[in-house]
């Protein structure tokens, strides 16, 4: 058993997409210097620079797993893909949400952890693993665990796109027949509250009274290890704590509806959000349904 360890990984893509490599270096200090204990870089085929990066620090970390390292300082020149698992960046790129829980899986079999961004001249190592192995077409240095017998290793389609785009892969822990798709978990709640609608035309701009049922909806194309989109229990309280300054309150004394109108449109955009800013990276917000009565329904996403 190793108390701690140093990892670097890095990945490459030549073209995004394109011809793509991977390295990883796991250093232990042994007083006077740090010495490398396992060391890899591996042609992985078509991939774009972010499925690489991704599939580097999978193989990384499984290295680690099998020297039993039990603690973990982990060093990355991806700032996008430091910034997704520490929960400051969002994923939008559906490719990405396989490799993200397959990471997140393998950083729970540490007791500690720590993500760090350096500059690409701090990661060079890793950066010289990538550049040999796609050079020679071939697996390189010293490791324990075979990349192509890793879970990172997916099998990537030839039609991907770059980053940005929708790149077609089969989600981690699935295999054909299953095709990707996308679940969607749909959770409800209500409150109770006045409003009156300033400028209204009609007898709302007076003082009145709703119970307001609100739906929130989210989504992934992935699972988590223990096969769900997410805890419909948590979701409930991400919800339930949106709504809780508004329950039993006149809307229009309360943030931000003391500065515009509480519609239901505003109400649901306003929830929106909230929900947002609360869900852990991975999962997006689909949608937002605000009922205002069983007979009228506003519903809000994102464009």
């Amino acid at each position: 058993m190793i108390s701690s360890a140093i990892l670097h990984t890095d990945g490459g893509s030549r073209g995004n997409p394109g011809p793509s490599g991977i390295g990883f270096v796991i250093e232990v200090d042994s007083g006077a210097s740090l010495e490398i204990i396992a060391e890899g870089g591996a042609p992985i085929g078509i991939a774009t620079n972010n499925q690489a990066e991704y599939q580097a620090l999978i193989w990384g970390l499984e290295n680690a797993a099998a020297l039993k390292v039990r603690s973990l300082d982990i060093y990355a020149d991806s700032e996008l893909m430091i910034r997704q698992l520490t929960g400051e960046y969002r994923i939008k790129n559906p490719s990405l949400s396989p490799l993200f829980a397959q990471v997140q899986a393998l950083l729970a079999g540490f007791d500690s952890h720590r993500l760090r961004h350096v500059q690409r001249a701090d990661n060079a190592p890793a950066d010289l693993l990538v550049n040999r192995a796609l050079d020679a077409n071939a697996f390189v240095g010293r490791y324990l665990v075979d990349f192509s017998k890793t879970s990172g290793n997916l099998s990537l389609m030839d039609a991907e796109t770059p980053d940005g785009g929708q790149d077609a892969e089969t989600p981690a822990g699935e295999s054909l027949p299953f095709s990707p798709g996308l679940y969607t978990l749909t959770i409800k709640d209500h409150f109770d509250a006045a409003h009156a609608l300033i400028g209204y035309p009609g007898e709302c701009r007076n003082l009145h009274g709703h119970t307001w049922d609100v739906e929130v909806s989210v989504s992934s194309r992935t699972l988590d290890t223990v096969g769900l989109v997410y805890d419909f229990k948590a979701l409930k309280d991400i919800l339930a704590r949106a709504l809780a300054d508004f329950d039993h309150r006149y809307l229009n004394e309360v943030q931000p509806f003391d500065r515009m109108n509480s519609t239901a449109e505003n109400l649901a955009r306003v929830v929106y959000q909230r929900i947002q800013d609360a869900l852990p990276a991975g999962i997006q917000i689909e949608e937002v349904v605000v009922w205002e009565s069983p007979q009228a329904r506003l519903a809000y996403r994102e464009s």
